[in-house]
């Protein structure tokens, strides 16, 4: 089984890989390509350009000297559970598919920068629900600069200030779809601008606290899909914790 601790995919991601090499050759390729690419010296006339090489660069030494090591003898490192694996779904979540759309992962399924994502909010695997890239990342697999997460005890966001924020569920309010154009909410509207304005983003999910305003708005970040996905799975955790 290959080991997808943190301190391995953080290593991994660093060197480009997406998985843990299975030869040393692979290894090195890898690291003299990451190598390569952030050697300071061709940074010489950006100066602070070089000063962010410098940095990565030695992670990129420290990367491949560890994962070197780690290939000689993976039992080292603290192993978690495999993410790809059959696990136990979290207990009474109300059901959430997005039917594949890019950048969105549902337990347990999650790429590995989204199972990276959730390790460094100090979450294990099966307290996430599900999670959505809002960085606007044209990748498949999301690059998570910005993110809602479900977990299942609340929601994390982490927005273009590049702060986190987090809501319990406990503490959920109004959660609304809004119709951008006309200011109008109705589920009417979830239903039909779909159909109407194809796959431009036409609604606004809104999460509200419940006593405190407005916690966090998804408008051109996501699709409308996606929006109308977290607003019946929200909507739902509501109920269940608040009736």
């Amino acid at each position: 089984m290959p080991c997808v601790c943190a301190k391995c995919l953080r290593h991994l991601r660093t060197l480009g890989l997406e998985q843990e090499p299975d030869s040393k050759a692979v290894l090195h390729t890898a690291y003299r390509r990451a190598a390569k690419t952030w050697h300071p010296d061709r940074f010489e006339r950006e100066p602070g350009k070089r000063r962010e090489a410098e940095e990565f660069f030695k992670q990129i030494q420290v990367a491949y000297s560890e994962l070197l090591e780690h290939l000689k003898a993976p039992v080292e490192w603290p192993m978690i559970p495999e993410p790809f694996a059959v696990h136990r779904q979290p207990v009474n979540m109300p059901e959430i598919s997005f039917g594949g759309a890019p950048g969105c992962f549902v337990f347990p399924n999650f790429s590995m920068r989204a199972f990276e994502t959730i390790m460094s909010l100090g979450q294990e695997e099966n307290q996430a629900v599900a999670i959505v890239d809002l960085s606007g990342s044209a990748s498949l697999t999301g690059s998570f600069s910005q993110y809602l997460l479900l977990t299942t005890h609340g929601i994390f966001v982490r927005d273009r200030r590049n702060i986190v924020s987090l809501l319990w569920y406990k503490d959920l309010g109004d959660v609304k779809l809004v119709d951008r154009l006309s200011g109008r909410w109705s589920s009417i509207w979830g239903n039909l601008t779909g159909t109407i304005y194809g796959n431009q983003p036409r609604l606004r999910l809104e999460i509200h606290r419940r006593i405190g305003g407005k916690f966090f708005a998804i408008a051109s970040e996501a699709d409308d899909n996606v929006k109308r996905v977290i607003w019946s799975f929200l909507k739902q955790r509501k109920s269940q914790l608040q009736r």
